[in-house]
């Protein structure tokens, strides 16, 4: 069974649906979780569970509307701010390992997950996600982060 959704790409402006011709491009569907998961989140705060009722809350808005006392199923993306707030030392990738590992730690109920973090140059670092699906059918994505820049320059499926 082939689950497919529309491509969503990175150009520098927090994700683009992609066309193709004069379509909607499609991509199979573990591409698109992979880069929601690591950069669809909140970079200013995660939602804790505990906010003050009235104030100002930086997280993203449905997670207390929709998703209020289900934590797990919360967009809590870390990846993003773990790249922002780190430098790019192996201290560092490993807490950017760690959060990109977090981030996807919900797609391990349909796919074992193997994810790497390398860091490319001074201001460059390749986070890669292998899903094997249970037909051992693997979806690998890698990104490329600028850490000079603050974005996400590169996203590919293999």
């Amino acid at each position: 069974m082939i689950t497919q959704d529309i491509l969503i790409y990175e150009a520098g402006s927090g994700g683009e649906i992609s066309v193709q011709g004069d379509d909607i491009a499609l991509v199979e569907y573990l591409y698109n979780q992979v880069y929601l998961a690591a950069f669809g989140g909140n970079v200013e705060a995660s939602t804790l569970g505990n906010e003050p009722a009235g104030t100002i809350r930086e997280d993203w808005w449905g997670n207390a509307l929709l998703f209020n006392n289900d934590p797990a199923s919360q967009f809590n993306s870390q990846t993003e701010l773990a790249l922002r707030e780190n430098a790019l030392t192996s201290t560092g990738r490993v807490a950017i390992q760690r959060a990109f590992e977090a981030d996807l730690q919900y797609l391990k109920s349909i796919a074992n997950i193997t994810t790497n973090v390398v860091i490319l140059s001074t201001n460059k670092v390749q986070l890669s996600a292998t899903l094997t699906k249970p037909n051992n059918q693997d979806v690998t994505v890698n990104f490329i982060w600028n850490n000079a820049s603050g974005e996400l320059i590169t996203q590919q499926t293999i």
